[in-house]
């Protein structure tokens, strides 16, 4: 059971806050275990008491609930916060994400929203408390934030690392080896889950720091930095839509790009409308159908181009393409150069 502390100066709000039925209804995952009515009474609580999470208002008289989150991370305090705040606050509940916040619930609350924001809190803190190696508990938490499309709390939780690794690295070139091992281990938790990936991506360049790479010489990435950059790059290949239909046909095409894919086919296999399914996939993924195969083909041979005994002919007919100058000029609209000039640009690196 992790403890909470709640921080508001409005007593009646705390009064409120502890009747609401999550509390009943969480399966003792956690509890409200203190209270402070300010900044202040609530840095002596932390430094006295072991609290897992702080629930604290973001305006606050002498000292306020970002300054408090600023110091609770100056001094390691509590490795949780979630902010609360009105809606005329919303600058300042981004700015709390910015200096380390878990999340931000708006008031009024209600039960709904208070159980989503510690639901995930919940597996946050249980992943940082497993005793389980630590590379092993960190990448199984980023995989999860990442498949499904949770930018916010990956990059929560890339922070809390980046503090780990500040108090047990003794260099940046350690920091990096550790860096480099996490990455490996998140690389193969991820595909493991969706194979589908290694089509689209070179593992060593997206999951291996080179030490002597020049531009990491220059500027030492984070581990915040690393991760919101594998985050950009897999999103467009992990479907986040909640429609398990559309889901289903995505990945359907990631799994084999080659295949010549028609929307009146599925729209059979799914016993729906065919002019029905072309518009509910545009509206769930933003592209029509065609598009969306279109980018994964072209990004597909991407990847295939690197391979220098692979014709171009070869790889337009592995892709479903019949016609290789077609292939080669959808190539040239979508990347800006031929499929020859882009292997002869990529073999020059």
């Amino acid at each position: 059971m992790y403890n909470i502390l709640v921080v508001d100066d409005r007593e009646v709000f705390r009064r409120k806050l502890k009747r609401m039925l999550y509390w009943e209804e969480c399966n003792g995952k956690f509890r409200i275990s203190s209270e402070a009515s300010n900044g202040l009474e609530a840095l002596e609580l932390l430094r006295k008491q072991k609290i897992d999470l702080v629930l604290t208002d973001i305006r606050m008289p002498m000292v306020d609930g970002i300054s408090l989150l600023k110091q609770i991370r100056r001094e390691n305090l509590c490795s949780c916060v979630i902010l609360l705040s009105e809606y005329a606050e919303f600058s300042y509940a981004r700015e709390g994400i910015l200096n380390g916040a878990f999340d931000y619930i708006v008031k009024p609350i209600d039960n709904a929203k208070v159980e989503d924001s510690f639901e995930r809190a919940y597996t946050f803190l249980s992943s940082i408390n497993e005793t389980a190696p630590s590379n092993v508990h960190y990448a199984e938490a980023l995989t999860e934030y990442i498949l499904n499309g949770n930018l916010d709390d990956a990059m929560v939780y890339a922070r809390h690392v980046d503090a780990e690794l500040k108090k047990d690295a003794q260099n940046g070139e350690s920091r990096a080896i550790f860096m480099n091992d996490l990455l490996k281990k998140l690389e193969e938790i991820l595909f493991s889950k969706k194979p589908y990936l290694t089509k689209y991506f070179m593992m060593k360049d997206l999951f291996h720091i080179d030490l002597q790479d020049e531009t990491y010489k220059a500027k030492v990435f984070t581990f915040e930095e690393w991760i919101s950059r594998i985050f950009e790059k897999l999103k467009p290949f992990v479907p986040q839509t909640n429609n398990r239909m559309i889901r289903e046909i995505c990945e359907l095409a990631l799994e084999q790009p080659e295949e010549k894919y028609s929307l009146a086919c599925l729209a059979n296999t799914y016993f729906v409308n065919q002019k029905y399914l072309g518009s509910l996939f545009k509206q769930e993924m933003r592209v029509s159908f065609s598009q969306y195969l279109t980018f994964l083909k072209m990004r597909r041979a991407e990847i295939l181009l690197l391979d220098k005994c692979l014709k171009i002919y070869e790889i337009a007919e592995r892709l479903g393409y019949e016609d290789v100058e077609y292939f080669s000029r959808i190539f040239k609209n979508t990347m800006g150069q031929s499929p020859s000039n882009y292997r002869e640009s990529l073999l020059k690196k």
